[in-house]
């Protein structure tokens, strides 16, 4: 490693996290008539639960905003719950020593740890796909310049970064550039430093990145679809029970399962306001929260969804083989059955409804269809969260409100693939198809 990416890691462990500037106001939400309809169907809460305190976790990502929805709209007080929310990198193995009693975690990571003992087990989902980011700072001006990445232990196998490299034509082969181990928080202090080049993250990083002119996204990237590959939505972030909890206290479960139905609707129903709590939480401005509600509720699909079932882990499967990807790679469940680690009769036990059901019922395709712009967006977001449309929030960058998402870069001045960067990955036996990512 460098003397200069030395540096980095140090710069990037003194990160500061500034005091969140409250922007949240409930519009039109009663959480008691929310869980009104389901309450019938719960176990009755012993006194033993009444007076437990749930300890729920969660990563540092847009993918597990619904655990700070169901706190800040009351959903977890209307349940009569007390729930304490910490965020934190290690969720997953938190939740498998008993640390915590849920945690929204990486599926992939959940499903190794399950193979490797961990008492655990999925009850809902939470977040389809799984999009990330391709950050580059600013000042790169040919994918040819792009000489340090962030990177992680598994980056040769990551269907992530094959696509990446694929779709971008540069080298897969992370040995070609200088690499950082860094969390994403980190990385986007890295990128502000100017001290790498590309990072790879969720959101809010990659929002916050072009709001603060620090760099540009140049790709996305899932971990877990491809429908123009005719492979379904693979299931990327949900929350991870521990098992005991849910053995002895049944009746916290079902309601945490709930919590989760629930504060998913909430992004649909009240996009504005669950983009003012995700951006409270996160301490990010009002707009990067708008534009992260915004990716994850439409541009990129319904992906903020709590319909889960052992086909999303077999998609999983199915995308790295179309990537090319070894088997010793593949997150299979080794450790009994497949249906081991799925326990959803949680689920049919409440009585939830299905997606499509809820989409109907609500008229989101009307009011929100697939692919509509930013821009139209925000404004339909203001409707029906009561916001007045001379309203300047969200509004600050020109590129999101002309409906600017990924800024193409070519390879040099001249076109010329450098010696470098090498030739485009192709997987063997491979039907090259656009990326899922391109309709945004």
């Amino acid at each position: 490693m460098t003397a200069a990416l030395a540096t980095l890691i140090l710069l990037a462990g003194c990160t500061e996290k500034s005091e969140p500037e409250a922007n949240a106001q409930q519009v039109g939400y009663d959480p008691a008539a929310a869980v009104a309809p389901y309450l019938a169907n719960l176990p009755e809460m012993t006194e033993d639960d009444l007076n437990y305190t749930v300890q729920l976790g969660l990563f540092d990502c847009d993918h597990m905003v619904a655990a700070l929805i169901g706190q800040d709209a009351g959903i977890y007080e209307a349940l009569g719950m007390s729930v304490e929310v910490t965020m934190t990198n290690v969720v997953t193995s938190a939740v498998s020593a008993g640390q915590l009693d849920v945690a929204y975690a990486n599926f992939i990571q959940s499903v190794l740890a399950y193979n490797s003992g961990a008492s655990i087990v999925s009850l809902t989902g939470s977040h389809l796909g799984g999009a990330r980011y391709f950050v580059v700072r600013k000042g790169i001006e040919y994918l040819s310049h792009i000489e340090s990445l962030t990177v992680s232990d598994a980056s040769m196998t990551n269907p992530e970064w094959l696509r990446f490299a694929h779709e971008l034509g540069i080298n897969n082969d992370y040995s070609a550039y200088e690499g950082a181990i860094m969390s994403q928080r980190d990385s986007l202090v890295a990128l502000r430093a100017g001290r790498i080049d590309g990072i790879f993250v969720c959101d809010p990083y990659a929002s916050m990145a072009e709001e603060e002119d620090l760099g540009f996204i140049i790709n996305v990237g899932w971990g877990s679809l491809s429908e123009e590959l005719g492979i379904g939505w693979g299931q990327c972030c949900n929350p991870i029970f521990y098992k005991p909890f849910t053995q002895e206290r049944p009746a916290l479960a079902a309601r945490m399962v709930l919590a989760n139905y629930l504060a998913t609707q909430y992004m649909y129903l009240h996009p504005y306001n669950a983009a003012m709590i995700f951006a409270d939480t996160f301490g990010t401005s009002p707009g990067v929260g708008l534009r992260t509600i915004f990716l994850k509720t439409n541009a990129e699909g319904r992906t903020m969804n709590w319909e889960l079932t052992p086909q999303n882990l077999q998609n999983l499967i199915d995308y790295r083989i179309h990537w090319g990807v070894p088997e010793s790679d593949w997150p299979q469940i080794t450790r009994g059955e497949t249906e081991d680690f799925f326990d959803l009769s949680f689920e049919e036990m409440i009585g939830l409804k299905s997606f499509e059901e809820f989409e109907y019922e609500h008229g989101l395709a009307e009011r929100f269809p697939i692919g509509m712009s930013y821009t139209d967006w925000l404004h339909m977001a203001e409707t029906v969260d009561g916001i007045p449309h001379d309203s300047p929030v969200g509004k600050g960058l020109e590129k999101w409100m002309s409906g600017e998402f990924i800024t193409f870069l070519h390879y040099s001045p001249d076109m010329v693939l450098s010696p470098r960067v090498g030739q485009p990955f192709v997987p063997p036996e491979t039907d090259l198809s656009p990326a899922a990512g391109s309709r945004l």
